[in-house]
Formats: C-alpha cells, structure tokens, sequence
C-alpha cells in the first residue's frame, strides 16, 4: 500500500511538472522590434525568491504572487529584480499607478532619466555591465548597454541576451515603464519566506 501511495505521489508530482514546463513561452530568434522576449514567470521572480522555491502538495497554493514588469517603448523586458530597500520603494511607488521615465542615451553606453523623487540608495563602487540596471544620485535610474565603473545601487538585470540588449537601447533615447503585476505559482511550486 505504501509503495502504490508512494508511486502515486511521485506520478502526480512529475505530471505537475511536466505540465509547468509546457506553459512557458518560448521566445522564437529572440527579435525584440517584434517584442517576442521569454516572459516566463521564472524570468520576473527575483534571484532571492529564486533561491527560496521548494515542491510541494497543490493544496498549498492559495495566493498570487506580486512582482515588477519592465517595459522599454512598449516592449516588456525579463529583469531579475535585486532584494533591496530601494526596489521594494520602486514598487510601492509602482503599485499607485505606473513609473514613467523618459530615457536619453548618455555616452555610448547607457540609458539615464529622471525618476521624479529620491528613492533609498546604498551607493557601492561597481563596475556595470550590459543589462544592469542602477540607481544613481538617488533620483536617476540607468541602464547599460556598455560597462562602466562608478558608485550606484543595484536594481536588477535584464534577463536577455547582450546582442539584444544593445540594439534595443543604442539607437536613441527610450521611454522606460515600470509596472506592477500578479501571477499565479504553477502548479506544485510555492515560495517559501
């Protein structure tokens, strides 16, 4: 009886599994004028909650989860999400209606605007990378598609190939849009705080 319950469970489970990984998008030739990005729910989880997923019964499952979507001219961009005081501001400010910043290239390797306010900044000397997202100044957020060393707060990455990333923020200035949105864990998959 205990191994036909065991067995069982162990059908259930990867059937569940099986059925999560039939739900992604897949991105086809990763062509971002066209905005085909994968979006999968993995891709918006932030690496801290990343790190803390773990399988369990479906029964465990009653609620959804919140998290920031970035949009660059319309398209929505997979970033992973740092664990700090100053994104969870960004999404409060978020969750009243949409952050809206007009982005000017600025020397041949980011993007830079305004954000309105001063958000909390926990300034480090880093060297950026493409995809990174920063504050700077408190008040600025930047996003690279060079390299670059100074004294930022680090927000995210944009969870996209580097080739992408340059040709969607190198030929001109971009309107950035930070938003907030609910999804559902698959099946079998809960977070553990």
């Amino acid at each position: 009886m205990k191994r036909v319950l065991l067995l069982s469970l162990c059908v259930l489970v990867l059937t569940g599994l099986a059925g999560c990984r039939e739900k992604r998008s897949v991105s086809s030739e990763n062509d971002i004028s066209e905005g085909i990005i994968d979006n999968s729910t993995e891709s918006q989880i932030s690496a801290g909650e990343l790190e803390k997923t773990e399988i369990t019964d479906k029964s465990a499952i009653d609620d959804e989860k919140e998290y920031m979507k970035l949009y660059f001219n319309d398209t929505e961009i997979p970033v992973i999400w740092e664990d700090n005081q100053t994104v969870q501001e960004l999404m409060e400010e978020a969750r009243k209606g949409d952050v809206v910043v007009q982005m000017s290239m600025y020397s041949d390797n980011e993007q830079v605007g305004s954000l309105g306010k001063s958000y909390t900044k926990n300034d480090e000397q880093i060297t950026t990378h493409s995809g990174d997202i920063v504050l700077y100044s408190g008040d600025k957020i930047v996003v690279f598609y060079g390299s670059n060393s100074w004294a930022y707060t680090r927000l995210g990455k944009m969870n996209i190939p580097e080739d992408d990333v340059t040709e969607l923020l190198s030929n001109g200035d971009i309107t950035l849009k930070i938003a907030t949105s609910f999804y559902n864990l698959p099946d079998q998959t809960v977070l553990i705080d």
